[in-house]
Order: C-alpha cells, then sequence, then structure tokens
C-alpha cells in the first residue's frame, strides 16, 4: 500500500539518502515541502522499497513497487501530469497506464574527471539572471518565473544547490546547476548556452566545475539528458551511463 508521509516524519529522509539522482530529488523537495501541514507531497509503499514525491505536475518515483497497479492507480488520481523516474521503478505500471513514454540516460561520475579550466566571466549568478536564458534555450514559460525563482533561491540560501554561469559581453552566455542532492548525490541540470557562444567549451568547463565541487563534498555527481551532443560533452568530464530514466506523459 501507498501510504502519506505526513509532516516531522523522519523515516521518508532517510530513505531518500542514498546514492541515486532520485534520492538527490526526493531529498531535495523534502527540505522544502517536508514540514508543511498542506496536502501531501511525498508517499513510500508500506514495504519502504517505493518513494514517491510530487512537484508541481510530475510525480517522480524510484525505488521498487510491488504492485504496478496500485502505483498506476496512484498516478491516474493524484493529479500529476507526469510520472518520472527509473526504468525500472516505472516500466510495469507504464504499459499498464499505456502513456507515452520519454526515454533519457542518466550518466555518472564516481571516477576521476577530467579537469577543464575555468573560462574567463565564470560567475556564481542569480537565479534571475540565469531564468532568460533558460527561456531562450529551453523555451520555458515567462509565467513559471515566480514558482521557479522562489524554489531555486531557497535551495540557494539553505545550501541545497549551487549555480554557475559564464558572463560574457555583459550578458549571461552560460549556465548549469546542481538543483537537487542529499549528502551522497548532485544532480547537475539546465546546462545551457547561448547559440551565440556555443562552441568555447563553456558548458563542458561548467559541468566539470559542478561535478569537482559535487565529489570534493563526497556526492556523486549525475545528469541526465537524452540529446546525444549533451551526452558527449559530460562524457568528455568523466560521466558514464548510469540508468535509463522514462517520462511517462498523461
Amino acid at each position: 500500500m501507498i501510504k502519506a508521509i505526513l509532516p516531522g516524519d523522519r523515516g521518508f529522509e532517510a530513505a531518500a539518502a542514498g546514492r541515486d539522482p532520485y534520492g538527490a530529488i526526493h531529498t531535495a523537495r523534502w527540505a522544502l515541502y517536508g514540514g508543511d501541514s498542506g496536502p501531501p507531497r511525498f508517499w513510500r509503499t508500506a514495504e519502504g522499497t517505493g518513494l514517491l514525491s510530487l512537484a508541481g505536475d510530475t510525480l517522480t518515483g524510484s525505488g521498487s513497487f510491488p504492485d504496478p497497479e496500485e502505483l498506476a492507480s496512484f498516478f491516474a488520481i493524484c493529479g500529476a501530469k507526469q510520472l518520472r523516474g527509473p526504468r525500472p521503478a516505472l516500466e510495469a505500471a507504464a504499459d499498464l497506464l499505456g502513456l507515452p513514454v520519454q526515454s533519457r540516460q542518466i550518466l555518472c561520475a564516481a571516477g576521476p574527471l577530467r579537469p577543464f579550466p575555468s573560462p574567463p566571466g565564470l560567475c556564481e549568478p542569480s537565479p534571475r539572471e540565469v531564468y532568460p536564458l533558460l527561456v531562450k534555450v529551453f523555451g520555458l514559460p515567462q509565467e513559471e518565473f515566480g514558482p521557479w525563482y522562489c524554489e531555486v533561491s531557497h535551495k540557494l540560501r539553505h545550501g541545497q544547490g549551487c549555480l554557475l554561469g559564464v558572463r560574457a559581453t555583459g550578458q549571461m552566455a552560460a549556465t548549469a546547476g546542481i538543483y537537487h542532492q542529499n549528502k551522497q548525490a548532485a544532480l547537475i541540470g539546465s546546462v545551457a548556452t547561448d547559440p551565440a557562444f556555443r562552441g568555447r567549451g563553456y558548458a563542458v568547463a561548467l559541468v566539470f566545475s559542478l561535478a569537482d565541487r559535487a565529489q570534493k563534498s563526497g556526492r556523486i555527481p549525475f545528469v541526465i539528458c537524452q540529446n546525444p551532443a549533451a551526452v558527449r560533452v559530460y562524457e568528455r568530464v568523466g560521466f558514464r551511463p548510469w540508468g535509463e530514466e522514462w517520462l511517462c506523459h498523461r
């Protein structure tokens, strides 16, 4: 049975402490919302093998779910539009739901990194500087800036992540960040370079800097992507295949 985690229950946080990217996602969300007395955002199976956390319209699952029909039913009624997680955890439920699936590659850098020099203009930008570049590169909606800004700012203030960027000719030319982490894993994301500044090695340098920070803090860095060009960037730094993520769309 999938059960809601109530505020003050430390069991969810302990279960999400593993060396994997989904533990980092669950932990970061718990740090933001775990003490909230509002609607439930966190669940786990009665056996404690499967974890679920909800942010916006995305339900993230990890671990194992002994009853795929229950997971499929839960997703159908929880109000989420997307179900995200490692393929082994979601495959049976996704098959039952018959939903379109987007596959993405998970990579990690558990071994030595290949160093890359810091480019001129390397900085720690504010979220306000970063979001316009994400809009330009990924097409993020302008109206989502408010919720995104509040969440990212909270994480930065409480040491739950970090942002890096490169300023060139007075503008933000590239950015990347650690947006989710626990004590053992860090998930790097939103790696973006303005098209006018591509080919200068900014993305590789930013990914190396963030991965190096993660390793020095005792965390394994992870990335999740579906772009073959991005995979090559990560492999140049020292990332290697770790698994497959499924993103199921209602």
